[in-house]
């Protein structure tokens, strides 16, 4: 299977109360990552949500944006990664990558953006999603590498689709 992220899945509904998405990654690491994790070097992956009201003829205006982070780290010692995630408040600890990626390509989040706040629509509302390696945690001397080696790049395309608005 080839190194990167992709998104495998996502849809989202809406209702008078609020926002779910439910998506599905799949995330491979390249070597280069892999090796620079399992020598010390903490990873974080950024999740960006944004939600747009559509229009027929002009760009998109966008309502809110939401980002999650998730930072992995290898720890020699007890030989398991640990995850830690901000909004979940928590850190979990997993025996292996593929336990701890199987966790976190399941990807769910319910908004409070209540109905009667967005504005107005006729054409309805979409939502884009992206999940990349953040560089910006990186110490300086590799984050030169990941502007310049293709095996630092691991991002996802932009995925758009459609809000289903339920009654």
């Amino acid at each position: 299977m080839a190194d990167g992220f992709s998104i495998e899945e996502a849809h989202a509904t809406f209702n008078q109360s609020a926002l779910s998405v439910d998506a599905k990654f799949d995330l491979q690491l390249s070597g280069a990552v892999s090796e620079a994790l399992h020598n010390g070097v903490s990873i974080q992956l950024l999740t960006t949500l944004d939600l747009f009201t559509r229009r027929p003829y002009i760009w998109d205006p966008r309502i809110a944006r939401w980002a999650f982070t998730q930072k992995i780290r290898y720890h020699s010692l007890t030989n398991r990664y640990i995850l830690t995630s901000p909004q979940h408040k928590e850190s979990r600890s997993y025996a292996s990558l593929a336990d701890l990626f199987s966790d976190i390509e399941h990807f769910s989040f319910q908004s409070d953006i209540l109905g009667d706040t967005l504005p107005e629509s006729k054409s309805g509302y979409k939502l884009r999603l992206r999940i990349a390696l953040d560089n910006t945690i990186l110490p300086a001397p590799l984050r030169v590498m990941t502007y310049i080696s293709p095996a630092w790049k691991l991002r996802s395309d932009i995925r758009e689709w459609p809000v289903v608005i339920e009654p």
